[in-house]
């Protein structure tokens, strides 16, 4: 006969089901066991309020706490309610937010100081330019008649030209009809009222022809073969399209020319430095390969578009050139510089401790005591300081170094403070009845006028009148307590369960 192994959950053992119940019940024991002490002690502490109504001052009342358990601090020496060990008592000072260190101490630590002062904020900004040419300055040199050039006079690039210095000698049929049309008005009325004098010397004129030349073609009375083309402005020679024997044609470029005397510097910009250049700011410039010279010039133009790769915008400066040193293409290192209206208050960048969320800086307050305080910063300005907008005043001295460790024992201290009991808020009137006071002591009892509120972070909590938790010390955002809801059995009397 087969035999089918029908598979039944196993259960658990009687021995476990015990002990699971064993535990259970003397964590239950455990919690009934410390509620009372406990709660008398934190029932003092949030109660213990002078006739007015308000909290003793910290810093005048001596507290203790316990070793083992930090949280726990009471206003009067005794046993921890939790461990039973003798309580220890706290330095007042720690409650005020200052830091106390022996003077030896701050010296071997290496403590610096520096005062917070006053001054102009200027913002500078450290970058590479390309020098390059104004492009205002840039001239055209333009053929306006048909011929051939018969000879070159300015034949390579980068020669500097003189205004009204002979660019080439011109040879055009067009030219030379003008100059014998010219001859015969002259020799047939030579006064300036000759109506066909004048218009044969405006079309010379047309032609680039100088009076100089003109004067000289009546002395010669006879027409020239070729003209000298002559250079209407100054510069160098950037551009040249011309070459002996070479046939032009109207309207064809022969030379470019620069003018130098002043240039442009092209730098540039992230888009957030942006809000410190403006224009006319003054712009400080040297080159390496022209050592301890430094080129004084000014913003021109900023351009209204940004390269959308690299987030770069281009700003540009002009510069004095008179002794043709700089020349473009060089590579210089330039200096924006924007100096703003109005003095600020200025502290050292070293002193400022910024921890992403908030900026901290150390001051102090002489005998080995230091302050922390919150801070807002500004622009940071030259000799590495920074704008202070809230926070600190001038005369004061902040810690310049060091204060990382000092850092560290504020936090220990502002720790231990948020562990002290806030005061009792009053709130207001509702029209919902006072819950029943009759399960609570006398003590609890003076607070008949108070609105009772409980942690909405635990799921029991005692009724109290405070806004500070006394589980853990801190202000939790507090609901009214239903008086009317049931109490477990092993609870004391005056706690409730919020759910």
């Amino acid at each position: 006969m087969s035999t089918q192994n029908n598979s039944i959950p196993k259960s658990i053992p009687l021995k476990w089901l015990f002990i699971i119940l064993a535990v259970f019940g003397i964590a239950i024991s455990l919690g009934v066991y410390f509620a009372n002490p406990i709660n008398k002690a934190v029932n003092h502490i949030t109660t213990h309020t002078d006739d007015d109504g308000h909290d003793h001052d910290a810093a005048s009342t001596q507290y203790y706490t316990c070793g083992m358990h930090p949280w726990i601090i009471l206003p009067k020496e005794g046993d921890c309610p939790i461990c039973f060990m003798k309580l220890t008592p706290l330095d007042p000072a720690k409650f005020t937010g200052e830091i106390a260190i022996d003077p030896i101490i701050v010296q071997n630590m290496g403590v610096r100081t520096a005062p917070v002062t006053t001054g102009p904020l200027v913002q500078s900004i450290n970058t590479v330019g390309t020098v390059d040419y104004n492009e205002t300055l840039v001239r055209d040199i333009n053929i306006k008649i048909a011929g051939w050039i018969e000879k070159l006079h300015i034949d390579y690039l980068g020669a500097k030209v003189k205004r009204g210095q002979t660019l080439f000698d011109l040879y055009a049929p067009e030219l030379y009809a003008a100059q014998e049309e010219y001859l015969i008005a002259y020799r047939a009325n030579a006064s300036k009222d000759n109506p066909l004098l004048e218009s044969a010397r405006t079309r010379l004129s047309y032609y680039d022809i100088t009076d100089e030349q003109i004067a000289q073609l009546q002395k010669d009375a006879k027409p020239s073969k070729t003209l000298a083309i002559k250079s209407p402005y100054e510069g160098v020679v950037i551009a040249k399209h011309a070459n002996e024997g070479m046939k032009v044609d109207t309207g064809m470029q022969v030379y470019r020319i620069a003018d130098l005397s002043k240039i442009w510097v092209i730098v540039t910009l992230y888009e957030y430095q942006l809000p410190y250049i403006k224009m006319h700011n003054k712009a400080a410039m040297s080159l390496p390969y022209i050592p301890g010279h430094t080129f004084e010039g000014s913003v021109v133009y900023i351009y209204p578009y940004l390269d959308k790769k690299t987030r770069e915008v281009q700003v540009r400066l002009e510069f004095d050139n008179p002794d043709g040193l700089l020349k473009p293409g060089m590579f210089a290192n330039v200096t924006l510089q924007n100096r703003l209206p109005n003095e600020r208050t200025l502290a050292p960048r070293e002193a400022i401790i910024d921890t992403g969320q908030r900026k901290v800086a150390f001051v102090s307050l002489g005998n080995g005591r230091f302050e922390p305080r919150d801070i807002v910063t500004g622009i940071q300005t030259e000799n590495d300081r920074i704008e202070i907008r809230q926070g600190l005043t001038p005369g004061e001295e902040v810690v310049t170094s060091g204060q990382f460790l000092l850092d560290s024992e504020a936090k220990i201290r502002a720790a231990i403070a948020r562990m002290m009991p806030a005061a009792p808020t009053t709130q207001p009137a509702t029209s919902q009845p006072a819950p029943s006071m009759d399960h609570l002591s006398d003590e609890h009892r003076a607070h008949q006028n108070s609105c009772w509120h409980t942690c909405e972070y635990r799921t029991c909590s005692r009724e109290i009148t405070s806004n500070t938790c006394p589980w853990n010390r801190s202000i939790l955002p507090m609901q009214p307590a239903n008086s009317q809801t049931p109490k477990p059995f092993w609870m004391p009397a005056h706690w409730t369960c919020v759910n």
